[in-house]
């Protein structure tokens, strides 16, 4: 009877890892196997394994997209193409923790994300200044690496910028408690997630097209791990201070934002302008979260606009 309960002991020891990923959601590692359908390629950088996919001509001005906080790189469909197409080298890669980049056991933070970006340019060979183009809560680490490295950026696109106290649903709050967060949103952050997903747009399609691609991203190790702590360290409520930095440096703004957008809701216009005094502000009727979802045309014009109206010097 007691070697019994030994071995049922023992056994459910085994079994614990595997119930509590079942639990959250997280049933599949991020190893080769997850990658082998993947498109693009895969860099070693310093902190790990970082997902990354080239477009246009290799002579082409360089534009680095950066993702917002739980859409991998496939969010940029729609503006990617018509960019690279127009002669531009287009560079999409997943943040640590995001898509299929690794999810390393470290604290995910700007410095964190900053030195990604470092680490990827210089592995990919790009040796003259970059225009970052960054989504919602890539505002933020995208302002900070212009501030920090000027050299390194020759425009800076903010299409629906977080960091003006970007509101959070109520499972996304109480994953934000200190002690209880974790454990909470590594159970119920798949539920919280998906709440989010309808007030990406007011065209169903659109919110189809965006579930279907984040939803099997959801069972990979690590997700809801690293995002937590992305959002405690990145300050996605309030970058008011980052942007005003860049506003007076000689970089280019441009931000593109839609009207109607609940995720990233637009502070009040004049806030706008203020922190932004000499960006090239496109404000969108009509338009919620992603922009270049819903008028690819309409977007991927407005940014070639601004690009060529900054075209670096031959």
């Amino acid at each position: 009877m007691r070697l019994r309960s030994a071995l049922a002991l023992a056994a459910t020891a085994v079994a614990l890892p595997a119930l509590l990923n079942r639990s959250r959601g997280e049933t599949v590692p991020m190893d080769a196997r997850a990658r082998r359908d993947a498109p693009g390629s895969f860099v070693r950088l310093s902190h790990g394994t970082t997902h990354v996919v080239t477009d246009g001509p290799e002579s082409g001005e360089p534009i680095l997209f950066i993702p917002g906080a739980t859409l991998s790189l496939w969010v940029w469909d729609g503006l990617f193409e018509q960019l690279a197409r127009a002669g531009y080298r287009t560079i999409r890669y997943d943040r640590y923790g995001l898509g299929f980049s690794d999810r390393p056991e470290v604290e995910y933070n700007q410095q964190l994300f900053e030195e990604q970006i470092i680490d990827l340019l210089d592995t990919l060979g790009v040796d003259r200044p970059v225009t970052l183009v960054a989504l919602a809560f890539g505002g933020p680490i995208a302002a900070e690496f212009a501030v920090r490295h000027p050299e390194r950026v020759a425009r800076l696109c903010l299409v629906s910028p977080d960091g003006f106290a970007t509101p959070l649903n109520r499972g996304l709050r109480l994953a934000m408690l200190p002690g209880i967060g974790l454990p909470f949103f590594q159970v119920f952050g798949d539920r919280a997630l998906k709440s989010r997903l309808p007030g990406y747009s007011r065209d169903r399609r659109v919110v189809a097209r965006i579930q279907a691609r984040l939803l099997p991203e959801l069972r990979y190790q690590g997700f809801k791990r690293s995002l937590l702590s992305a959002l405690g360290n990145v300050p996605f409520h309030g970058a008011e201070y980052l942007y005003r930095f860049v506003d007076t440096r000689d970089v280019p703004v441009q931000v593109v934002w839609g009207r109607q957008d609940p995720v990233t809701p637009m502070p009040p216009e004049e806030v706008l302008r203020t922190v932004f005094s000499r960006a090239d502000l496109r404000l969108l009727d009509g338009v919620g979260h992603l922009p270049h979802y819903e008028r690819p045309d309409e977007t991927a014009a407005i940014v070639l606009d601004f690009l060529r109206a900054h075209q670096e010097p031959a």
